[in-house]
């Protein structure tokens, strides 16, 4: 699916842009009924070391995980919230999704067809009140080397459930793409920006996106989440897009093609789209 002009449009002038209704439930479904079935092994291992006081077995996969966080003891906690949470769910399902061609299809509208799925990806699970998920004002090209400050990138934030502001979603200030990289400082458990520092002109937009939808940005534009006040987890994926002939501003390895996936994360098995490109 391409976009279309006006779309196209407002990524290059705003810096963002939001997609509904871009990835069906067969591009997702896989990644999350991996997400689950983690969860629930790791569940059932604290249960059965005494960590775990119930196992909500009958909670969707929006609440699960934050009954379990609430009902655990501290380290044990910490343990189930990172099963959803980092760039280590490196799985059948998660190279079906990046390498989806309704995603593709917009990466080449943008940069052309020498794309390079970028190493720094994220799955987030963002859980109610936590402090530890809320990220401050930043730009994604302070997270990364200067080497790729020329680099165009296409970055997806793609939610895995409904995401409403009142769970977190994603705000960001159009225009910012055109700043340059700021200098980022450590807020709270993240690199980021004052919000003082912003220019008095900094408009903020709010970009709630359901299931299914995608929000677009570029490296350089100025974005946070907010808190989620909800009793469920916000559930998304970043995923990011580059020229391959382009520096990364990574020194991670990057696989090329399911062949190298499977090269490089040889535990992460069988289940790989044969129709991934």
């Amino acid at each position: 699916m391409a976009l279309s002009e006006a779309q196209l449009a407002q990524y290059m002038d705003e810096g963002y842009l939001v997609v509904e209704d871009l990835l069906n439930a067969s591009v997702l479904s896989p990644l999350i009924g991996e997400f689950e079935a983690a969860i629930d092994t790791k569940a059932r291992a604290l249960h059965a070391a005494g960590q775990l006081s119930q196992l909500h077995e009958d909670a969707p996969f929006e609440t699960r995980l934050a009954l379990l966080y609430a009902d655990a003891e501290a380290e044990a906690a910490q343990a189930l919230w990172h099963v959803g949470q980092g760039k280590h769910h490196k799985t059948a399902g998660m190279f079906a999704v990046w390498t989806c061609p309704a995603l593709l299809d917009i990466v080449e509208q943008v940069i052309g067809p020498e794309i390079l799925a970028h190493p720094q990806f994220n799955s987030r699970a963002k859980l109610p009140d936590h402090e530890q998920t809320v990220v401050p004002w930043h730009q994604d090209m302070g997270y990364l080397q200067p080497d790729a400050d020329d680099t165009f990138m296409v970055n997806f934030w793609i939610p895995l459930v409904d995401a409403p502001m009142e769970t977190g979603a994603m705000q960001v200030i159009p225009g910012s793409h055109r700043w340059q990289t700021l200098s980022h400082e450590r807020i709270g458990f993240y690199d980021g920006l004052h919000e003082e520092d912003m220019p008095d002109y900094a408009r903020v937009v709010n970009c709630p996106v359901d299931k299914g939808g995608v929000l677009m940005i570029q490296s350089r534009t100025v974005h946070r989440s907010v808190v989620n006040s909800t009793e469920r987890v916000r559930w998304s994926l970043d995923l990011r897009y580059c020229d391959r002939r382009k520096p990364t501003g990574r020194p991670d390895r990057v696989a090329q093609s399911a062949q190298d996936w499977l090269h490089l994360f040889p535990g992460d098995s069988a289940r790989l789209d044969p129709h991934a490109r």
